[in-house]
């Protein structure tokens, strides 16, 4: 039985010890951030937007009922519908 103990633990300290060393090779070849860039430089220039118009200029319109609030708030005087039933 401790001869299995030994040989189970000395396995996944080797198999851990290997993961760690290869995912660090592995991270010293991928490729670095500014290669990244480069190639993203290369690439068409982004669509841009017409800039929106100023909330002002929606007051103004013929239609009145856009200078109105979106959301008419009337506060209630009334108890909650829910309760928790306390004492």
């Amino acid at each position: 039985m401790k001869l299995l103990k030994f040989g189970l633990r000395f396995w996944i300290t080797v198999t851990s010890i290997f993961s760690f060393v290869a995912g660090w090779i592995m991270l010293a070849h991928a490729p670095k951030p500014n290669q990244a860039d480069a190639l993203v430089s290369s690439a068409a220039p982004l669509p841009t937007l017409e800039p929106l118009r100023p909330l002002s200029d929606f007051e103004s319109d013929d239609n009145p009922s856009r200078s109105q609030p979106f959301f008419n708030f009337q506060p209630h005087n009334q108890r909650p519908f829910f309760s928790t039933g306390g004492s």
